[in-house]
């Protein structure tokens, strides 16, 4: 049971002979300390009452908060009556601030915790990111509701300034956007504040980055050699291709146990989705050659990725130097288009295309939204015999 009282911190005494007066919270054994901001000698205190002698002012002060923490305890102890806790679960709800008063950049990092703890690192990077870009324009260390349209404005002119495309400026704007959101359904703040219902996010057409099916051709039948710093990479470009346009951080986290059969199925981790892809026979000789002692499917390639690190930066990282080298490939193979794991992924996608398949078919290939209900409910039933041989069609065109 957790219990509270106002007690002298004796453990800290100045110079004037004072002790930092304190809200102390135990639970069990341990407890930890609020400061007051007061302070006083032994012979001022009255432990017994808890009280400054001959100080009305200061002690009806201190009631006060420690009568706001007694309403936190009892709350918590509401919340948590049939489930054991520890010292530092009680501290860290009793310390929280009120939804009402927090701040943007506050809550706006609660998400990135959030996001982290759920294993979206490459999201939590970008709301990492777009909270450091939009930071530095306009005062995030307020209140929502001192945010308007005009500020909004602001951020859009003072980037555009800085040479940022309209695109660019569309993913801060949208992130922003998402966190005024998720404020509104805490009740943060109402939703008659929301700026974003006069704010329109504009963007700008842009071409795929894609390579032909004659370029997809030539980076498949070309040989690079097993001793070849580049050898690793290549191989990762052709499995994000045959495993339809993997995302690099699942292709890396790819476990043995994923493997059913001739078939991989695994959960995404940004979205959770679970995908069922039919094992090629060119992606076993990989899992063959690439499997180690170790639970990933592919542990002898550079797994440093993975969605459960705490380090932001790390993965965007090893990503970069994966896209240095798939670069440097293209440039032997004299591909015009920069490689990266991008273009695999939406290559995938418009060869596809070039090949008449149906943009709800490629949709689910990709683990993208259906743009058809109907097709959406047959593709349900009938996926993986369907984007099964579709991805044999497409693999069959660059061999």
């Amino acid at each position: 049971m957790a219990t509270i009282k106002i007690v002298l911190d004796q453990r800290r005494v100045k110079k004037d002979e004072t002790y930092p007066i304190v809200i102390r919270i135990r639970h069990i054994k341990k407890y930890f300390d609020i400061k007051t901001n007061y302070c006083a000698q032994k012979i001022q205190f009255d432990e017994k009452k808890q009280k400054i002698i001959n100080n009305i002012e200061a002690n009806f002060d201190i009631e006060e908060q420690k009568d706001k923490y007694s309403k936190r305890i009892r709350d918590f102890l509401k919340e948590n009556s049939f489930t054991t806790f520890d010292i530092n679960t009680l501290k860290k709800y009793v310390l929280q601030k009120p939804t009402e008063q927090l701040t943007i950049e506050e809550f706006w990092k609660e998400i990135i915790q959030q996001l982290i703890d759920s294993g979206r690192n490459g999201s939590a990077r970008s709301y990492s990111i777009t909270l450091s870009v939009i930071s530095k324009i306009i005062d995030c260390n307020c209140k929502f509701t001192q945010i308007s349209y005009k500020d909004l404005i602001i951020i859009e002119t003072t980037l555009l300034k800085r040479g940022v495309s309209f695109n660019g400026i569309a993913v801060y704007m949208r992130t922003f956007r998402a966190v005024c959101n998720r404020a509104i359904l805490y009740d943060i703040v109402g939703f008659e504040w929301y700026p974003f219902r006069k704010y329109k996010i504009k963007k700008e057409n842009t071409v795929p980055r894609t390579i032909s099916l004659d370029d997809m051709k030539i980076y498949f039948t070309n040989q690079i050699q097993h001793n070849d710093k580049l050898y690793k990479s290549w191989c990762i470009g052709k499995l994000i291709f045959m495993l339809r346009g993997i995302n690099l951080v699942d292709l890396y986290n790819l476990k043995k146990n994923d493997v059913y059969d001739d078939r991989i199925i695994y959960k995404r981790a940004k979205t959770g989705k679970m995908y069922s892809i039919k094992i090629l026979p060119k992606v076993n000789e990989l899992i063959n050659e690439f499997s180690d002692e170790s639970d990933f499917l592919f542990g002898k390639l550079v797994n440093q990725i993975s969605s459960k690190s705490k380090n932001l930066n790390r993965n965007a990282d090893e990503i970069k130097k994966l896209n240095k080298k798939l670069k440097k490939i293209g440039e032997l193979l004299k591909i015009a288009e920069p490689l990266t794991t991008y273009v695999f992924r939406y290559t995938y996608a418009n060869i596809a295309k070039q090949l008449g398949f149906s943009k709800d078919l490629i949709a689910e290939a990709l683990g993208h939204q259906y743009g058809n209900s109907i097709t959406g409910i047959y593709l349900e039933m009938f996926d993986n015999d369907v984007v099964d041989k579709m991805n044999e069609i497409i693999y069959q065109k660059i061999q």
